[in-house]
């Protein structure tokens, strides 16, 4: 009975052996098929810059709402600005954490504006790459969950700018208008934001 079961232990073990095998080939094959069809893209040079860039962990910032209270927005944040460091390549107040630990959630201050988002500093680069100017009328397509939404309302006059954000997911354009709502005051929100959900 005791090499029987050790029989089957082992065959079992063989088992998993082969199907961690077959998965890593399979991985392998979906990687070699992926470099090689981005390499063509971006070229044998570029593509490995790319892909080791693509490798690294996301790089999370808080945005500052210029809505908020920028002095409560300080006081809150007070115990972690040692660990902040500005993101001097945004035209619009983002900080990044020094040793990547993670930021107290946004909350409201004394007038109900959240005080700042948490996202990929990549998605406010992507707006800053579009050179938004304060009197700007802009569009922003497949606009939820928000992010580069509220990036791009940081850059607009509250007078003169304007912009149409559009979400065809009737759920999401739901999340969408919840997250503008919390961030904009409403005399604001009225002048200088749309929230549609159009198709074609």
């Amino acid at each position: 009975k005791g090499n029987k079961k050790e029989d089957k232990k082992k065959g079992g073990s063989k088992k998993k052996e082969k199907a961690l095998l077959r998965e890593t080939e399979k991985r392998n094959a979906v990687m070699t098929a992926f470099s090689k069809y981005y390499e063509a893209e971006w070229g044998s040079e570029r593509w490995p810059i790319l892909l080791e860039a693509l490798k690294r962990p996301v790089r999370h910032c808080i945005m500052i709402n210029k809505y908020a209270q920028i002095d409560q927005v300080k006081a809150k944040l007070k115990d972690t600005l040692h660990d902040l460091i500005m993101l001097d390549f945004l035209s619009i107040p983002c900080y990044a954490s020094k040793t990547c630990s993670r930021f107290p959630p946004p909350s409201k201050d004394s007038h109900e504006i959240t005080d700042y988002y948490i996202l990929d500093a990549g998605s406010v680069l992507a707006t800053e790459a579009l050179d938004i100017q304060p009197e700007d009328h802009v569009l922003d397509l497949c606009a939820a969950p928000g992010g580069k939404t509220l990036s791009i309302l940081q850059r607009l006059d509250k007078q003169y700018g304007r912009l149409t954000s559009n979400e065809i997911a009737s759920d999401r354009r739901r999340r969408l208008r919840q997250v503008i709502e919390s961030y904009l005051p409403p005399d604001v929100l009225a002048d200088v934001s749309t929230v549609v959900g159009r198709d074609g």
